[in-house]
């Protein structure tokens, strides 16, 4: 007999009484799904987010157990998943029934069994995952302890020192807007929690030696003798690497190497020898961020040169962050600690969240576990629910119930001190656990300086990272457009063009350009402009005559008319003959049409034909109709 969930507990059933398999069940209830808590009352996309978002949080340097865990409703212990699955997130425990540490280090733990046997247990020191993260173990035990079967060894840079998954922290947090900055799924957060969730990056620095790069200190400052200081190069081997243990500073080099200058034959250089075609340039890896790394450790091979750095990176304004259920946030404004509103006994917030984020993303879960964990900041220990609330019973209720029997109120009255004023109505207020995720803001920002630009207005050498910069958006558009900033939009769409090449290269010469030419995307505009009913006429410098298409016009498209109501065949998914989505119509740059049973009036226009006219909308709603003439709506209007 299959399992089966019934009663919101796992039972079995014969396989005619199950009503829904799951396909995938580590989908609908995994290690990653257990340790969110209360997931049925977060909605399903949301708890797949959660999942998903656990494999991207960041070791927290100084992480904290979360005061709102998952119960596991089979443990007779009342452990919670958080308990249970230490070991899966890098917890190290003795599997034998007893012995005692006879020796601790950074690399393994020996222990002693009574029959003089010796057991040794490896510990990881800045093991690399991907996406900037290592795992790292904690001894927990000394020399000379006596250890049993399942006891705690060495805890883990996910886990607590009781071998807890912990990634986290736990903040105070106020459900109310800030300034117009916690819009959607931005927040607003102090200073003092922008330090606490601090996260444990490792960054790996590889340079290969294809492409003719060549290693050397002594070969680089031949070349580029004032590139760097004698401090900075004092922490560099002989090869150009930088030594283990080195605190890099930003401009610090990490691997020194130089590469050959491509010079092309047509150019003057070129054309002067193969003197200047033995020309190098700089392609050192430097560490170029704003706070210190520390190099654990380097590698030299005949194939690459590799370097790791750990650095602990503090939270910044545009890093993501979330809450267990899902609550995915942007850091848009960090205030510091006395701007922040506070309770009416001064202590300030950590976390501002817009209340119109939870139901939005339907997800009851969250204001339940921060009323949760405002109790269990009382009592000083986390409070372990289950998954699943008990049949006929409402989440809700469950939580009033337990705020009911510690006298907490679910909401508090706040004040602004920038403003020195209360806020009109009590706030929801409680305590919720942040996980910080990989996405941070160094790894996302990217600018460009000058060059050619194509048509859809995108680099001509590509997006990403570094040098290249994505296109102008439609939402950095509108703001543009709503600031009146008119000429901005005209130097992106046409100054930048692709086809304005000349222009830039008078540009750097010193000249003054001439207009520059009409782009594609001029023309690419106007044929939008008649996909959308607008008959577009170019008048020249940068202007249109708009006006509506006419039968004639229409007629010159050559549509093909659709007869079938009907556009696919339900059963074999194919399109109906005839119909919306019948190739031989929609294929190329063929137009359909559709005859519709009374005139309309092109939409676009129809104000502008009421006008011209001379009649009332409601006498023109009747012509359409068929209902009056339209020589009996004009009488009537001048009869008026």
């Amino acid at each position: 007999m299959p399992s089966v969930i019934r009663n919101s507990r796992i039972d079995t059933a014969p396989e005619k009484d199950v009503d829904v398999e799951i396909m995938s069940p580590t989908r609908f209830v995994g290690t990653h799904a257990n340790i969110v808590p209360m997931f049925n009352n977060a909605q399903s996309p949301r708890l797949f987010y959660s999942a998903r978002f656990v494999n991207q949080a960041m070791p927290i340097k100084n992480r904290e157990t979360p005061l709102v865990q998952s119960l596991d409703p089979e443990d007779a212990d009342g452990k919670s998943f958080e308990d249970k699955f230490g070991e899966r997130m890098g917890a190290r425990y003795f599997k034998d029934d007893e012995g005692e540490v006879t020796k601790v280090t950074p690399e393994e733990i020996e222990i002693k069994l009574p029959n003089g046997e010796k057991k040794y247990v490896d510990l990881y020191n800045n093991f690399q995952f991907n996406r900037k993260t290592q795992l790292s173990n904690k001894p927990v035990v000394k020399v000379g302890d006596k250890v049993k079967k399942n006891q705690l060894l060495a805890s883990s840079n996910f886990t607590d020192d009781n071998g807890t998954v912990s990634m986290g922290v736990n903040a105070r947090v106020a459900l109310v807007p800030y300034k117009g900055y916690s819009m959607d799924d931005a927040i607003v957060v102090s200073e003092s929690f922008a330090k606490r969730l601090t996260s444990e990056h490792n960054y790996a620095h590889e340079l290969s030696k294809e492409g003719d790069l060549k290693f050397g200190k002594t070969h680089y400052t031949s070349l580029f003798p004032r590139q760097f200081t004698k401090d900075q190069l004092e922490n560099l081997d002989d090869d150009g690497v930088v030594k283990p243990g080195t605190v890099l500073k930003k401009g610090d080099p990490i691997i020194l190497a130089t590469k050959p200058k491509t010079i092309s034959s047509n150019s003057h250089l070129g054309k002067l020898g193969k003197t200047f075609r033995q020309m190098r340039t700089d392609a050192t890896e430097i560490w170029d961020h704003d706070y210190p790394g520390v190099v654990t450790d380097s590698f030299y091979g005949k194939k690459n040169a590799r370097v790791f750095v750990n650095a602990d990176v503090p939270l910044k304004v545009g890093d993501k962050q979330i809450m267990r259920n899902g609550q995915k946030d942007i850091v848009s404004l960090i205030l510091p600690d006395e701007q922040m509103p506070r309770s009416l006994d001064g202590t300030p917030f950590e976390v501002l969240l817009n209340p119109l984020a939870l139901p939005s993303r339907v997800n009851t879960a969250t204001p339940y576990e921060l009323l949760l964990g405002k109790l269990a900041s009382l009592d000083g220990k986390p409070v372990k629910v289950p998954a699943f609330n008990k049949a006929g019973t409402s989440r809700l209720e469950e939580v009033k119930k337990e705020l009911a029997k510690r006298g907490v109120s679910d909401t508090e009255e706040i004040f602004d001190p920038m403003t020195n004023r209360k806020l009109e109505k009590p706030v929801t207020t409680g305590i919720g656990y942040f996980y910080k995720l990989h996405h941070v803001v160094d790894s996302k920002i990217s600018a460009r300086g000058q060059g050619s630009y194509s048509a859809d207005e995108q680099p001509v050498k590509g997006g990403g990272e570094g040098a290249q910069a994505k296109r102008l958006g439609g939402l950095e558009t509108t703001a543009l457009m709503a600031h009146g900033a008119y000429s901005t939009l005209r130097e992106g769409a046409t100054l930048r063009g692709q086809k304005n090449d000349d222009y830039w290269r008078l540009v750097r010469q010193g000249y003054t350009p001439a207009e520059p030419g009409k782009p594609f995307v001029w023309d690419k505009f106007k044929a939008l402009l008649n996909g959308a009913g607008y008959m577009a006429r170019d008048l020249g410098k940068g202007t249109l005559r708009l006006s509506p298409f006419t039968d004639k016009d229409l007629a010159k498209l050559n549509p093909i008319e659709l007869k079938n109501a009907k556009s696919v065949n339900i059963g074999t998914l194919e399109p109906e003959p005839g119909g919306l989505f019948d190739s031989s119509i929609v294929a190329g740059n063929k137009w359909g049409k559709i005859t519709l049973p009374t005139v309309m009036p092109n939409p676009a226009f129809e104000k502008q034909i009421q006008q011209l006219l001379g009649i009332t909308n409601a006498d023109m709603r009747k012509v359409i109709a068929g209902e009056m003439t339209l020589k009996e709506a004009q009488s009537k209007k001048t009869k008026r």
